[in-house]
């Protein structure tokens, strides 16, 4: 177990209504739906006293728990339907998670994306250990990626991150990282501050770019079929 581990709570949203995908927190992932394997995953970390499933749905909860019937350290929240409502901000269910005065002793909190399945538990405590050990106030999970970046504008395409006219060899470019959206540490008082899971002195965890991939939208299934294996 790593050290200051009591001090940390898992936050795991979930949404019932998605957009995309319907029900896509419950596809099955070979034996396990994405919410039951992104939980496991957690456990498998052993970070965390807490692990906090926020569901706008009592039917999610019944689905979930028989999964872990014995596992004392998840805790089920009902979000409210503002913080579950389609252009919600995740910052408003953390923010309605750690007003609960259990939730009220940690010092660190850590976000997870059920729609993130690569996510491996070593990540979690790797990137939770470089969290600590470099006393960050947040940090993300990324991945690099060497593509030359274009904005669309009105008035045609903008190159953002080289210059076109002495386009660099791709060996020399320098590495970008890419928010992959599968993790967030971040310390609970600059929650508090700043309502936003990144503030402060921010760091970064890259894990390989083949597993950032995220769960979103019906063609993102075709993804998860080497996962099922």
């Amino acid at each position: 177990m790593l050290k200051h581990n009591k001090y940390l709570n898992v936050i795991i949203p979930l949404r019932s209504k998605s957009k995309g995908i319907k029900n896509k927190n419950l596809i099955k992932v070979g034996k396990f739906p994405l919410a039951v394997r992104c939980i496991n995953t957690v456990i498998k970390s052993n970070i965390g006293n807490n692990i906090i499933v926020a569901t706008d749905s009592k039917d999610y909860i019944s689905k979930i728990r028989k999964y872990f019937i014995k596992e004392k350290k998840i805790k089920y929240f009902l979000r409210s339907k503002k913080s579950a409502s389609p252009n919600s901000k995740t910052e408003i269910v953390i923010e309605e998670v750690l007003k609960q005065p259990k939730f009220q002793d940690a010092n660190n909190v850590l976000l997870v994306q059920v729609t993130s399945p690569a996510l491996n538990y070593l990540d979690l405590k790797k990137g939770y250990q470089k969290y600590l050990n470099f006393n960050y106030d947040s940090l993300f999970s990324c991945y690099e990626n060497k593509v030359f970046v274009w904005k669309k504008t009105k008035k045609g395409p903008v190159s953002i991150n080289y210059n076109f006219r002495d386009r660099p060899m791709r060996q020399k470019f320098t590495s970008n990282l890419v928010e992959n959206g599968a993790f967030y540490f971040f310390k609970k008082k600059k929650f508090d501050k700043y309502k936003n899971r990144l503030s402060g002195n921010i760091g970064f965890y890259v894990m390989p770019e083949d597993r950032s991939f995220e769960i979103d939208e019906p063609n993102d299934i075709k993804k998860i079929k080497n996962l099922k294996k």
